[in-house]
């Protein structure tokens, strides 16, 4: 629940910053959009790494476009963690697309380590996410952690 504050706060303090064409927000939430050219449409963008404990589903390179609450609820099935599936959801939910924009998500890590950002290129029409380098990596953990960038896309 508190993740889910935090991002209904994260999306208000966005909206309220993005009055004029060329302003984007950027604090520790925010993970900089990636420097390859897309469309007219901007840039895909990461919005969040949402991270839990023992939650697991599979990594995976490329992004899942989310259009619709039914690919949200298929998407979210591959976790084993119901607060984790709930908490997702909810996020991708509250992302504020403009017009000719999608959500989407990936699973950027499995493991002991999260990472604290992370990239999103379009290479071959399919848009690749790519996690942040890790700088101090933990020898051990009690349960791998399971890391899902949460993203804004231009639609294709």
């Amino acid at each position: 629940m508190t993740r889910v504050l935090l991002l209904l706060t994260l999306s208000l303090a966005l909206t309220a910053c993005g009055d004029e064409a060329g302003d984007s927000a950027d604090d520790a939430a925010s993970v900089p959009p990636s420097a390859t050219p897309s469309s007219d449409v901007g840039e895909p963008e990461v919005i969040t790494i949402l991270s839990g404990s023992a939650a697991g589903g599979e990594v995976a390179e490329e992004a899942t476009p989310l259009e619709d609450e039914q690919d949200i609820t298929r998407y979210v099935e591959q976790f084993e963690s119901p607060s984790f599936a709930a908490d997702l959801a909810d996020a991708v939910r509250v992302v504020p697309l403009a017009e000719g924009r999608v959500a989407g998500a990936a699973v950027i890590a499995i493991g002991c380590d999260v990472p604290s950002k992370a990239t999103v290129t379009e290479e071959d029409g399919a848009f690749v996410v790519t996690p942040g380098k890790i700088v101090k990596p933990h020898q051990e953990c009690y349960a791998p952690v399971t890391s899902v960038a949460v993203l804004d896309l231009p639609v294709r």
